[in-house]
C-alpha cells in the first residue's frame, strides 16, 4: 500500500484559543468542508472533541455517488493538536494531523495528512486526480478559515 502526504499550513490573526474553539468543534467540519462535496451528518457530532469520538457523514463528490464516512478521534492535546483517522471510508488508510502553534502575531495552523487509495493499479492511476482535489479542499478550507476570522 502506498502512502502519500499532503501538507498544509496557514497563519490567522486570532488567539489560538478561537482557534482550536473552531476546529474542535465537528459540527464546523461542515463549514470547511467544499459545498460540492454535500456534507451530511449522519449523526450529529456533539460540540467539543474528545479522544475516541466516532463521527458519521456521507460526501457527495458526483451526482449518484455517496461516500459513507466514519471517522475517529485518536488523540486530542489541548490547544496543540488533534488526530482524525478513518475508520470506514473511501480511503485504504487516512490519518489527519491538525497541529496548533501559538504565533506573536495570531496561529500558524499547519496539517499533515497521510492516505492511501483502494484498488490497486486503478488507485494509483487515479492518485493524481485525488492528489489535486485534496490540495483544492486545503485551499477552500484556507479561505473559509480566513473569511470566518476577518470578521
Amino acid at each position: 500500500m502506498k502512502i502519500y502526504t499532503i501538507e498544509n499550513s496557514l497563519t490567522i490573526k486570532a488567539p489560538i484559543e478561537d482557534m482550536w474553539e473552531f476546529f474542535s468543534n465537528p459540527k464546523n467540519l461542515s463549514v470547511l468542508t467544499p459545498p460540492k462535496l454535500r456534507l451530511r451528518f449522519m449523526q450529529e457530532p456533539s460540540r467539543s472533541m474528545f479522544k475516541g469520538q466516532r463521527v458519521l457523514y456521507c460526501l457527495s463528490p458526483l451526482p449518484g455517488l455517496r461516500f459513507r464516512w466514519e471517522g475517529e478521534i485518536i488523540e486530542v492535546a489541548q490547544l496543540e493538536r488533534f488526530i482524525d483517522e478513518q475508520r470506514k471510508g473511501p480511503f485504504a488508510y487516512w490519518r489527519h494531523e491538525h497541529l496548533f502553534f501559538r504565533k506573536e502575531e495570531g496561529t500558524d495552523i499547519r496539517d499533515y495528512l497521510q492516505y492511501a487509495l483502494p484498488f490497486g493499479l486503478i488507485g494509483t492511476a487515479i492518485q493524481p486526480i485525488v492528489n489535486r482535489e485534496m490540495k483544492e479542499m486545503f485551499k477552500y478550507r484556507n479561505e473559509k478559515v480566513e473569511e470566518v476570522f476577518s470578521l
